[in-house]
């Protein structure tokens, strides 16, 4: 067997390898459905609106006796909803199959999604067959992507909405970019930096599109919820409970680290970050409109304006980080400019960090234990740091 073929079928093993890991740890867990899932909150807020109490979605009072009505597993726990009212429309199909099919339902999606991700990356990267089978493994043996699956996190959906988007906008597809953007209106913070920066591209079509679907959404969730349902929605985010359940210190982000070392400032905290994000995306313009004349303008944004919105968001959490995939191929794939294979190696080392069973020890035995430092923060910080020096030094 030549050396092609050994590598070729070793690719392969490592690939299966990682996804046969994957899926025994999910299904060692989904004993403890009711303990750590998500899915509720998106389930019992579309059935909530089938019903006719779109209303009450926000209620915190009315949203557990659903929960738990709907879900006995779930005992006394239950996860309020926050995303946006107009993202809950786009969950109303999942409330139309019932239970406990929907549940598996949901599991599929949301494996499907990342399936389609990995593809849409494949074809926009030229990835080889090597590096395919690369991509599978660090996909499925990175916590954010088993933690997503864990606990029914949208964060496949949003990839593929990001994949797609990336794809069309290197097709200069800019309509179906523009739609493929708006799924990320279920957590917009994520994409408005991005959005800001295509208009100092002046790409203005998937811009448009992205805001015309959401004044849409927005005006059917307010037929629906009505002023009732939109005054709940801005009460819950500033009810103080909210941070019990939202976590914020968990998150690698700018605010989760602050809240480590000084939780008693956490209102300052909150709008200091909230600055530093609104820097980001008031930069994210100038940024746009100085690679306006770059034919790699957009991979340059996955290289800095998108990472930058993780780090300084105000609502971030550690399977939200599924959304760095197309930044990581970039750098790996010298898409934009080329990386030293030093420089590579130390990313690879210090990404084990995000990865199964470090990541796990992390959350569970140090953040949750009250360690002050974030290592995934610190590590998102690093390496965006040494992207960005990197970057000057070329311009």
């Amino acid at each position: 067997m030549n050396a092609s073929k050994v590598e070729k079928f070793g690719s392969i093993l490592i690939a299966i390898s990682s996804v046969i890991i994957s899926m025994v740890l999910l299904w060692s867990v989904h004993d403890y459905f009711g303990k750590f899932t998500d899915f509720p909150e998106y389930y019992a807020a579309a059935k909530m609106i089938l019903v006719g109490k779109g209303e009450s979605v926000y209620a915190l009072n009315e949203m557990v006796h659903t929960q738990q009505n709907l879900f006995p597993a779930l005992g006394k726990r239950f996860t309020p909803i926050y995303l946006p009212p107009p993202s809950l429309i786009l969950f109303i199909p999942i409330a139309l199959i019932g239970l406990p099919l929907a549940v598996y339902v949901w599991k599929l999606l949301l494996i499907t999604c990342l399936a389609g991700s990995i593809i849409l990356l494949v074809r926009t990267f030229s990835l080889n067959y090597k590096s395919t089978c690369y991509l599978i493994a660090g996909l499925t043996l990175c916590h954010a992507s088993f933690e997503m699956l864990r606990i029914d996190q949208i964060g496949a959906i949003l990839l593929l909405a990001l994949s797609a988007a990336l794809y069309f906008l290197q097709k200069n597809k800019d309509i179906k970019a523009g739609l493929s953007l708006s799924l990320m209106i279920m957590k917009p913070q994520f994409v408005l930096p991005f959005l800001v920066y295509l208009i100092g591209l002046q790409r203005w079509r998937p811009v448009t599109i992205f805001f015309i679907v959401g004044i849409v959404l927005t005006a059917c969730s307010y037929l629906i919820m009505g002023q009732t349902g939109f005054s709940n929605y801005f009460a819950l985010l500033r009810a103080p409970e909210s941070a019990s359940f939202m976590q914020p210190e968990l998150m690698p982000t700018l605010r989760g680290q602050l809240l480590r070392i000084c939780p008693n400032l956490s209102n300052v905290i909150f709008y200091v970050a909230a600055l530093v994000f609104a820097a980001v995306t008031y930069c994210s313009w100038f940024c746009g409109d100085d690679n306006r004349q770059n034919a790699k303008a957009v991979l340059w944004a996955f290289l800095v304006t998108i990472p930058l919105t993780f780090i300084t968001s105000l609502h971030c959490h550690s399977y939200d980080l599924l959304l760095l995939a197309p930044s990581i191929i970039i750098i790996f794939t010298d898409a934009v400019i080329r990386f030293s294979q030093s420089f590579k190696l130390i990313m690879i080392i210090g990404g084990l960090v995000f990865m199964i069973p470090i990541a796990i020890f992390i959350h569970y035995f140090y953040l949750l234990q009250g360690g002050p430092i974030n290592i995934w923060f610190i590590e998102l910080l690093i390496m965006e740091s040494s992207i960005i020096t990197r970057l000057i030094r070329l311009k």
